[in-house]
């Protein structure tokens, strides 16, 4: 990490999943945005914990915690929106998870 890294919220959204779908997607969808894929090799360039917590009315909210330099940060916000603003994403298993972001 280099000194001038900090540890920073870069992200927060609401967002509903669609009956049968998976909340871990949620995180899964910063993951490929941040890294390419979950599943990677190496250290990660922005080393980040996204944490989901369901809400009434289906509304699970997502908010992701990242190691980023300042030159970096408007590139991580833009990638975690992005991320959820795609609305689906295709789990190792082949099941697809869909939502649709409400705030971001």
């Amino acid at each position: 990490m280099r000194k001038d890294d900090a540890r920073r919220r870069v992200g927060s959204a609401d967002c509903v999943l669609d009956a049968g779908s998976d909340e871990r997607a949620l995180g899964g969808a910063v993951t490929v945005a941040l890294r390419g894929h979950w599943e990677h090799e190496g250290e990660c360039r922005w080393p980040h914990l996204t944490v989901t917590e369901a809400e009434s009315g289906g509304v699970v909210h997502v908010t992701t915690t990242v190691t980023v330099g300042e030159e970096d940060d408007d590139e991580v916000r833009q990638r975690f929106r992005a991320a959820l603003a795609t609305g689906a994403l295709t789990g190792p298993d082949g099941s697809v998870s869909s939502w649709r972001l409400v705030e971001s």
